[in-house]
């Protein structure tokens, strides 16, 4: 359903959104650095020395979220799968071909 909005009402819709969506981003960070910590610290305090080895890094917890979050918006529909992964790709400007197995 669509709504006839003034410029201003979008203005507000646009900031107020947005607003969330930082405030969200936020979060979302500090929960992937809280359990990239305390995951470092189960690991240790099971002897298991992490010096050089990080297996729950931020980019890992962050790509499992990613990954998570793209099946929660697919919920199995490939085609649409396939247009996100398309889109995102697009957005960064890159070519993939991959061929499903």
């Amino acid at each position: 359903m669509e709504k006839d909005l003034k410029p201003e009402q979008i203005e507000i819709i646009n900031r107020i959104v947005f607003e969330q969506i930082d405030k969200m981003q936020a979060r979302v960070a500090e929960i992937v650095a809280e359990t990239e910590r305390s995951t470092h610290q189960q690991l240790q305090d099971s002897g298991i020395d992490m010096t050089d080895f990080y297996p729950a890094n931020k980019d890992y917890l962050m790509m499992t979220l990613v990954q998570h979050l793209i099946d929660q918006v697919h919920g199995g529909n490939m085609a649409l799968a396939q247009k996100m992964i398309s889109m995102e790709a697009k957005r960064l400007n890159i070519s993939v071909h991959v061929e499903a197995e």
